[in-house]
Parts: structure tokens; C-alpha cells; sequence
């Protein structure tokens, strides 16, 4: 069976902006790199137009269970993420959200964008191998 590989690599770091002083001081951290490999059996993509008010399903194609989302949004919605466990779980999105899960995956996604606002949204979901 052909597979596929997710990969989120790069690093995250912080710098002082202009001298500033924050509450834990303006010391950098990092760069501390990342470097995330899944080897998926089963993946989709899918842009979301919420034209409506109230929760949107995300339909999961031929991924049965989701062990990546990668959640892309011009403007702030909520992510209602259901897992294997039988947990939901209301996340904010508001630019980027990315869930890795190697062993709890999500089972059902679905989102609600603020009240009469239009919002464009890109879902990518795979399914390990």
C-alpha cells in the first residue's frame, strides 16, 4: 500500500523587540528546532467556505482517524475536535493550528465561525500508517 509523509520542520524562537522588558525578562529562547515525521496511510484537504452561522462538519473522505490536523483560518473560528476517546474538545482558532497524535486520534471535526462574519477555512487531516 503506497504511503505518504507529513512533515513540519523548521524551528521557534523568540527575540527582544526594541529593547523591551517582559514580565520573564528579554532573554531569547531558542532556537529550538522541529522536526515532525508521520508516515500516513490515508490523507485530505479540504477548503471550507463557513458561509453560516452555526457548527460545520468537516467530512474526513477515506481518513478514518485523524492523527494530524492542520487547521488554517482567515478569521477566528472554533474548532470543536472530538478523539477516539470519546473527549471534545472546543479549540480556538484564530491563523494556525496544528495537532500531532500519535496514539489518541480525532475522530470528528467540526467548526463555527464568529456570527455573521464570512470565513475561509483549509483543513488537512491524515491518518498514520
Amino acid at each position: 500500500m503506497p504511503t505518504d509523509l507529513f512533515r513540519l520542520q523548521g524551528q521557534w524562537s523568540t527575540s527582544p523587540q526594541d529593547g523591551g522588558l517582559l514580565r520573564s525578562g528579554a532573554a531569547p529562547i531558542g532556537p529550538t528546532p522541529v522536526n515532525e515525521c508521520v508516515t500516513l496511510d490515508e490523507k485530505t484537504l479540504d477548503c471550507i467556505q463557513l458561509a453560516s452561522d452555526g457548527p460545520q462538519s468537516v467530512a474526513f473522505g477515506g481518513v478514518a482517524r485523524a492523527n494530524v490536523v492542520v487547521i488554517q483560518a482567515d478569521k477566528k473560528i472554533d474548532a470543536l475536535l472530538t478523539s477516539a476517546d470519546g473527549t471534545a474538545q472546543v479549540v480556538p482558532v484564530d491563523g494556525t493550528f496544528v495537532l500531532i497524535t500519535r496514539t489518541v486520534p480525532v475522530t470528528a471535526i467540526s467548526l463555527t465561525r464568529v456570527p455573521a462574519t464570512l470565513t475561509n477555512v483549509n483543513v488537512f487531516i491524515g491518518e498514520k500508517a
